[in-house]
Order: C-alpha cells, then sequence, then structure tokens
C-alpha cells in the first residue's frame, strides 16, 4: 500500500490486489472509504466475499465499487455487512454505505469519494483505491485523478 496524496487531514492511500488475492487490507484504526477498482473479471465469488468481509471487518464505512461489474461487488459488501450480526440485522451505528459507479469516469468517481462520503457522524479522513486485478492503464488514471484532486505527499 502507498499513500498516493494528502490534503490536510485527508490521505488517499492505494493498494492492488493480485491473484491469488491473500494480500490483507490494511487496518487503518478509523473508519475509512474503499473504492473498489474491479479489475478482473474471472474473480471467483467466494473470494470476492472475503475481500468485501475483510473490508467490512478493517472498518470500512464506505464504498464505491466501479469496474468490472461494479453492482455485484456493491451487494458483495452490503451482505458482508449484513452477515456481521447472526441475527442478520446489524444496528444502523456500523452501517456500511455503498455505491456502484458503472457508467462514471474515474475522475467522477474520485470527486464523489472526496465530496460525497460524509454521512451521519462520519467525516473520513482515509480514503482507499483498492485495485482488484491489475490495469496499469487504469492504475494511471487513478493516481492522476487522485493526485489532481488533492495535493501529493
Amino acid at each position: 500500500m502507498r499513500l498516493i496524496a494528502q490534503q490536510g487531514d485527508r490521505r488517499f492511500w492505494f493498494l492492488r490486489l493480485k491473484p491469488p488475492y491473500d494480500t490483507a487490507i490494511p487496518d487503518f484504526g478509523t473508519p475509512f472509504v474503499a473504492i473498489v477498482l474491479a479489475c478482473d473479471p474471472t474473480i471467483a465469488p467466494d473470494i470476492q466475499a472475503a475481500i468485501s468481509a475483510e473490508l467490512v471487518a478493517k472498518d470500512c464505512r464506505y464504498v464505491l465499487a466501479w469496474g468490472v461489474d461494479p453492482s455485484s461487488w456493491d451487494d458483495s459488501v452490503d451482505w458482508a455487512f449484513i452477515a456481521t450480526d447472526p441475527e442478520f440485522n446489524p444496528p444502523n451505528d456500523r452501517m456500511v454505505m455503498t455505491t456502484c459507479h458503472d457508467d462514471e469516469t474515474i475522475d467522477d468517481v474520485i470527486c464523489f469519494a472526496l465530496r460525497s462520503t460524509n454521512f451521519g457522524l462520519h467525516k473520513f479522513h482515509d480514503y482507499l483505491a483498492l485495485m482488484i486485478g491489475n490495469s496499469s492503464e487504469i492504475e494511471s488514471d487513478v493516481l492522476s485523478a487522485i493526485r489532481s484532486k488533492l495535493i501529493t505527499p
């Protein structure tokens, strides 16, 4: 994982997960926002579910899904959150918001993450661009979009 840009107390990180997808999601110690950049059309549903569950377990409170079949990521994180309660009714104060961005540019998704993800008592300071799979072109676009919105470290 690497820090891409910072502005005041807001930090934007980048992490690429590649098969076999065994890299751990970082623990920021506070709630954070994740942009799931789905670049692997062959990812198995059980691997997707495990990554989603790990995001929820690490206190990710907002997930923006973009890329290959983003609605499956949106749903996967929703199910991971619901599964945190044995009665499938987790408390609202642990809510994980999810949004699907299938027809938007990377630049639009980064703008949305920075401008529209705070909700309730949550004012996020850490943002994670989480690339699932590998695409040097998408990675370059993501890094450029992040750097254009925040000051580079």
